[in-house]
């Protein structure tokens, strides 16, 4: 049963798991229990959120919790990025947090956007694997089915003594359960098909455990499963002589880590003024915290300070 806060929250309807399709089209992948909810502490005047369902029930809690705190009434819309943009462009919405795949923008008249954050994917493998990092185009070779360079021992990526001759097993947390294999397969294998070979697991706890029970395996999975004891995250370059940079906030904000997928806000910049201090709180450790489980890192923070600088310069 929903619970209350101070009066009844109503929840809508789930919207069908998809997958970030190819051609530039997103909908959202994972629909939770919270698609729509009434946020009500006071008589305020209510400010509508639509946006994507990826954003999880961790970042829910955190809007029902500044709304307390801030004697507001904030309504959550989450079904997806899709519709989402139609409510806002409609009138129907006064901010939208939106996940669109890379070099895609919302767009709409009158409206203004901005980039707050990233969902990030990770290449991981178990710890005791010898491998640190790898290039894009190592990374198609050992995943893509196109033909090609192919990667299928891990002597063919330079690794030496009793790993030479190992197998290299691939493994991919499922699209019905997050982004990560869809941005990749989008972003390294600009969406070719992936080898026969690869194995996809339902859920993070599973695709941990099928990882750390091979150590000759590499996956593909979202950033919270790559915190996790005896996995390895690995740096990823562009080419055999560029840097290999791993998934920090600054690397990802600047480019250098390119398995991103901009999390955008938008809203009518007229309205700025009076959305304040939600905007403020989209920007805030408290949001970069509840976001973390839907695998979104924050922008750096001196990114975030003049961000907010130039919100509050808005009229």
């Amino acid at each position: 049963m929903p619970r209350r806060i101070g009066a009844d929250i109503v929840s809508g309807r789930k919207a069908p798991p998809t997958a970030l399709a190819r051609g530039h089209r997103f909908v959202p992948v994972i629909a939770f229990a919270v698609a729509a909810a009434l946020l009500t502490v006071s008589a305020a005047a209510e400010i509508r959120v639509v946006g994507s369902d990826l954003l999880g029930p961790d970042f829910a809690r955190a809007v029902e919790t500044f709304a307390r705190h801030n004697d507001s009434t904030v309504r959550l819309d989450l079904r997806g990025s899709r519709p989402g943009v139609a409510d806002l462009g409609a009138g129907r919405a006064d901010v939208g947090l939106f996940l669109l795949p890379p070099g895609e923008t919302p767009a709409g008249e009158g409206l203004t956007n901005r980039v707050i954050g990233y969902q990030v994917a990770v290449v991981v493998v178990p710890a005791a694997s010898p491998l640190t990092q790898v290039t894009t185009a190592q990374l198609r070779g050992i995943f893509s089915a196109t033909p090609g360079d192919t990667f299928t021992r891990w002597g063919e990526l330079n690794l030496i003594g009793a790993w030479t001759a190992r197998p290299i097993a691939l493994r991919a947390l499922s699209p019905a359960a997050g982004l990560a294999w869809p941005l990749f397969q989008r972003v390294i294998l600009a969406d070719a098909s992936a080898r026969p070979a690869l194995e996809f697991a339902a859920t993070p706890g599973d695709f941990t455990q099928r990882l750390l029970a091979t150590d000759n395996s590499i996956g593909v999975t979202g950033q919270p499963v790559a915190e996790l004891p005896g996995l390895k995250v690995l740096a990823l370059a562009a080419g055999p002589s560029d840097p290999a940079c791993g998934p920090t906030p600054e690397q990802v904000h600047r480019g250098s880590y390119p398995l991103r997928m901009p999390l955008y806000v938008m809203f009518r910049r007229t309205e700025a003024p009076g959305l304040q201090l939600f905007l403020k709180f989209l920007l805030s450790d408290e949001a970069a915290v509840a976001l973390a489980p839907a695998s979104c890192l924050p922008l750096p923070l001196g990114v975030r300070n003049q961000l907010a600088f130039e919100l509050e310069e808005m009229r």
